[in-house]
């Protein structure tokens, strides 16, 4: 450790907004999810995942989604983006008026079937052709792989398939790849190991993780992954969310603690940490799950 060289300092992607509300059973009200990503912004958040372009039978949740994006308040130098889960996702992105979007799949086929009913290449190919449509409409493409350190269907995921869907991703022209831990099954190991082994195999593409809570253990794990390399950490405010269709999901890794981490080491962020403590208690105000969650 004494050898090691931290970086001065490291972004923060939040995706509260998204994210960390999704999996709530109680709809929530349009103006608040736009003063949830106004605070975000406003707190110095720089990227923000503000909602998703889903069928709201498989994520009511999302159902306002055209409205919150057209009525936030689009702060110079921020970027708002949105998950996609296909094509027709995107379609609604570029009517909407996006500069980015995010697409997302699995290292684990059951995962992915259930998310987002289709198989491993089958979502390959059809994010290559998003970014084919992207990349003409001048947008740029940010991915997500799931499950990368453990499936609740499946279990254990060979490291090598998140590699190969990376280098894939890579290939297609996704500008950063996110590596996510579904339901908070990475140990300090695999999240220093495995971004690791990815991020030397990249050459175009930025890497970052995405840690789900498992009492407290993401923190060490966002640790991990700094000594290995990475400085791209995704987080949600207060700590909400999950994925509906993982077994056992808990919320994100809360985006004030891991600033108030990375301020104490004397890395950067950028983000104003009383206004994101701030921003945390509003977000857990929102939250009806908050309190079943470990």
């Amino acid at each position: 450790m004494d050898n090691f060289s931290y970086p001065k300092s490291v972004e923060i992607f939040e995706v509260g907004p998204r994210d960390g509300l999704q999996p709530e059973p109680e709809f929530i009200d349009t103006e608040k999810k736009i003063k949830l990503v106004n605070m975000l912004s406003d707190a110095g958040c720089k990227k923000i995942e503000v909602t998703s372009f889903v069928h709201p039978k498989w994520v009511p949740q999302m159902a306002d989604a055209k409205e919150v994006f057209a009525n936030i308040d689009k702060k110079p130098g921020v970027v708002y983006n949105a998950l996609i889960p296909n094509m027709k996702g995107l379609e609604i992105a570029i009517e909407c008026g996006l500069d980015e979007v995010v697409t997302i799949m699995s290292t684990s086929e059951s995962h992915n079937k259930e998310n987002l009913n289709r198989t491993v290449s089958e979502s390959l190919k059809e994010i290559e052709e998003i970014n084919k449509v992207a990349k003409e409409k001048g947008i740029k493409i940010r991915s997500y792989i799931a499950t990368v350190f453990g499936c609740p269907i499946e279990g254990y995921q060979d490291p090598k398939k998140a590699l190969d869907i990376a280098l894939a991703l890579e290939s297609f022209g996704s500008y950063e790849i996110s590596l996510g831990d579904t339901t908070g099954m990475a140990n300090p190991v695999s999240a220093y190991k495995i971004p690791k082994m990815i991020l030397s195999k990249l050459t175009k593409a930025s890497l970052a993780v995405h840690y789900h809570k498992y009492f407290g253990l993401e923190h060490a794990n966002n640790l991990a992954s700094l000594q290995a390399g990475i400085t791209v950490f995704d987080s949600a405010a207060g700590g909400l969310g999950g994925c509906p269709y993982a077994p056992g999901a808990k919320g994100n890794c809360a985006t004030e603690i891991m600033v108030e981490m990375f301020h104490r080491m004397g890395i950067e962020t950028g983000i104003d940490l009383d206004k994101i403590y701030k921003v945390g208690e509003y977000a857990k105000s929102l939250s009806t799950l908050l309190n079943k969650e470990n």
